[in-house]
C-alpha cells in the first residue's frame, strides 16, 4: 500500500517566483491568511505554513493593517498640506491608503493627536514608506464644457483635509422624524405598546420577514458569487421594502440597523452596504428628498468613512433614549429598542458588565411587563450573559443552570432555539454529549416552528457542527444534505456562473448546484456557537434526489 506522497515546502526560489501572485492575493484582493494558503496550495502546489507566511510578509513589508508610526507620518504631511491646494491622496508602500480604514485607526488611537501636537518624530522607516501626492485627473480631456456640467462636483468635505465625525445632521434629521412621528400623531401608543396609525403588526411583521430574507441570503451565497447574483436574490425582499417605507413602522430604523449591524458581525458587509443604498434610495423617491427620513438615510452613507458600527451604536443609544423619554424607561418599544443596542454594543463587553446593564433594563420593566415574549427575551440576555460568566471562570454546572432555569415556553421559537444551542453547547464542554445532542435536536425543533430560514439553517449547521466535533460523520452527512436542501428551495441564491468554478467542472456541459456547506470544514478543532465558515463544491444536480 503506498503511503500520501510527502509535502515539499517552499524554497527561497519558489518564494521569489509566487511573490508577486501572494502578494495580490493577500493585499489587493484582501484574503485571510488561511485563504491565501489554501489558494496556493490547490493552485499553485505551494506548500508552507503559516509561521513561514508571516515571517515573509514581515520581510516584504506585507502590512494590511495601518501602524502608529505610519498614522502619524500621515498626519505631519497633512499638516503640511495647503488646504487650499489640491486634494491630495497618501501611500504606503506604493499602495494607496484607504480613507475609511484611516479614519477608523483615529477613531480608535485618539492619543495619536496628542503625540501630533508634541512634536513626536515617526520612525525612519514610516517616514521612507509613507508618500502623498495629487490623484490623477478623471477628466478626459476631449470633454467639451457643456458635458463637464454632467460630471457630479465634490463636496466640500470630500476636499476638506480635516478628518471629520460621523455628520450630526444625520442625528439631527433623526430626532425631526421621531419629534413629527410623536407630535402629528402618526404614531399611536399605549402605556405598553406603540404602532404607527395603519395597524399595530403588519408593518412590522413584513420588515421582520424581509429582514430574515436578507440575513438567510447573507448565509447561503459564498463571496465568490457575481454581486449581481446577490442583488437578483434580494429583489423580493427589497419590493417588500417598499411598502414597508410607505407604511413605517415605529421600529423601522432601529430593525434596519440592528439587521445591518448582524451583516456586519457575519463578513457580509456587501450585502450590508446594498441594503443601507437601497433606503437611502428609497426614502427620497417616496417621501421626498427634503424629508428628514430621507436626510436621515443620506446622512448614514455619507459616514460610512468612519467605524459604521459604532454610528449605528449611537442611532440606536438616540432612539432609545428618545423613547425612554417620551413612552418611558419600562415602555415595550423602549425595551425592544434596548435589546437591539445591546446587540450591537453591550455584547462586545465584558459579561459583568453585559450583566449589569441588562439587569438595570429589568429592573424598569418589572415583572408585569405586558409583553411576555420580549421579556422572556430580556431574562434569556440575563442568563445567557450569567452562562458566559460562569464559562469564563470555569464553571460549567452553574453555567449550565443559568440557561435550564428558564421557562422554554415562555420563549418565542427562535430565542428557544438559540437557548438550546447555548445549552448543547455547554453540555458538550461538560463531556455529556448524549444530553447535548439532544439540546441541538430540540433546537432544530424549535427553528422549524419559527418559519425563518435564517434561524433553521443557523440551527441545522450547529448540530453538524456537534455531530462532527463528537466524531459521527454519517449523521454530519445527513444533515449537511438537510441544509442543502433547505438552501435548494431559494431559487437563484443556489447557482452559480459556470465562470466561478474550478477549471475541470467548468469545462463540463452540466449545470452544477453550488453545495455552501456553512460552517462544515474538515477540522473541528476551532468550533464555536454561531461561528460561521464557508466550504464550497459543486455536484451535479441529477444526482442530489428531488
Amino acid at each position: 500500500m503506498t503511503g500520501a506522497p510527502v509535502k515539499r515546502y517552499a524554497t527561497s526560489h519558489d518564494w521569489a517566483r509566487l511573490q508577486a501572485i501572494i502578494m495580490r492575493l493577500y493585499l489587493d484582493e484582501d484574503k485571510t491568511l488561511d485563504e491565501v494558503k489554501s489558494h496556493m496550495e490547490e493552485h499553485h502546489g505551494f506548500f508552507a505554513t503559516l509561521a513561514m507566511y508571516k515571517k515573509r510578509f514581515s520581510a516584504w513589508n506585507a502590512y494590511k493593517n495601518l501602524r502608529f508610526d505610519e498614522v502619524l507620518q500621515i498626519l505631519y504631511l497633512k499638516k503640511r498640506h495647503d488646504p487650499a491646494g489640491p486634494p491630495v491622496v497618501f501611500f504606503i508602500r506604493d499602495r494607496e491608503v484607504n480613507h475609511g480604514s484611516l479614519q477608523v485607526y483615529l477613531s480608535r488611537n485618539p492619543s495619536i493627536f496628542a503625540k501630533l501636537e508634541a512634536g513626536a518624530a515617526p520612525n525612519p522607516e514610516a517616514v521612507r514608506d509613507v508618500s502623498c501626492r495629487s490623484p490623477p485627473s478623471s477628466r478626459p480631456s476631449f470633454l467639451s464644457k457643456s458635458d463637464i456640467r454632467l460630471l457630479p462636483c465634490p463636496s466640500p468635505a470630500v476636499r476638506c483635509t480635516r478628518l471629520l465625525p460621523a455628520s450630526e445632521d444625520m442625528f439631527r434629521a433623526l430626532h425631526l422624524y421621531l419629534d413629527q412621528c410623536f407630535e402629528t400623531r402618526i404614531w399611536s401608543w399605549s402605556s405598553d405598546s406603540c404602532w404607527n396609525t395603519r395597524g399595530r403588526h403588519g408593518p412590522s411583521a413584513l420588515l421582520s420577514s424581509l429582514l430574515d430574507r436578507s440575513i438567510t441570503a447573507a448565509l447561503s451565497v459564498t463571496r465568490q458569487v457575481e454581486p449581481i447574483i446577490i442583488s437578483r436574490a434580494l429583489d423580493t425582499a427589497f419590493a417588500m421594502l417598499v411598502r414597508v417605507f410607505r407604511n413605517p413602522p415605529p421600529n423601522l430604523v432601529t430593525k434596519l440597523l440592528s439587521a445591518a449591524a448582524h451583516l456586519d458581525r457575519i463578513g457580509r458587509e456587501e450585502i450590508r452596504g446594498m441594503l443601507l443604498r437601497f433606503c437611502q434610495d428609497l426614502a427620497p423617491a417616496l417621501l421626498g428628498p427634503n424629508h428628514s427620513l430621507a436626510k436621515f438615510w443620506r446622512g448614514l452613507i455619507e459616514s460610512s468613512h468612519v467605524d459604521l458600527r459604532d454610528v449605528i451604536g449611537r442611532v440606536l443609544d438616540l432612539c432609545k433614549s428618545e423613547f425612554s423619554e417620551r413612552l418611558g424607561p419600562g415602555h415595550a418599544l423602549t425595551t425592544e429598542t434596548y435589546l437591539h443596542y445591546f446587540d450591537v454594543v453591550e455584547r462586545r463587553k465584558d459579561p459583568r458588565e453585559q450583566l449589569q446593564s441588562l439587569e438595570r433594563c429589568l429592573s424598569h420593566v418589572g415583572n408585569d411587563f405586558p409583553d411576555r415574549p420580549l421579556h422572556a427575551l430580556l431574562r434569556l440576555e440575563i442568563a445567557l450573559a450569567t452562562c458566559k460568566l460562569n464559562l469564563e471562570q470555569q464553571r460549567l454546572d452553574k453555567a449550565e443552570e443559568a440557561l435550564t432555569a428558564l421557562d422554554p415556553g415562555s420563549l418565542a421559537a427562535k430565542d428557544e432555539s438559540f437557548r438550546c444551542v447555548w445549552l448543547g453547547y455547554v453540555q458538550c464542554a461538560r463531556g455529556d454529549y448524549s444530553l447535548a445532542e439532544r439540546s441541538y435536536q430540540d433546537s432544530v425543533m424549535a427553528a422549524r416552528r419559527t418559519g425563518s430560514r435564517d434561524c433553521l439553517l443557523d440551527s441545522l449547521f450547529q448540530l453538524e457542527a456537534f455531530f462532527l466535533h463528537v466524531g459521527k460523520h454519517l449523521e454530519a452527512e445527513r444533515i449537511r444534505m438537510e441544509r442543502f436542501l433547505e438552501l435548494r428551495r431559494l431559487g437563484p441564491l443556489i447557482w452559480a456562473d459556470q465562470e466561478n468554478m474550478s477549471h475541470s467542472l467548468a469545462c463540463t456541459s452540466l449545470h452544477m448546484v453550488m453545495m455552501i456547506r456553512m460552517g462544515s470544514s474538515e477540522s473541528s478543532a476551532r468550533w464555536r456557537p454561531s461561528t460561521f465558515a464557508e466550504v464550497t463544491n459543486y455536484a451535479d444536480p441529477s444526482n442530489l434526489g428531488a
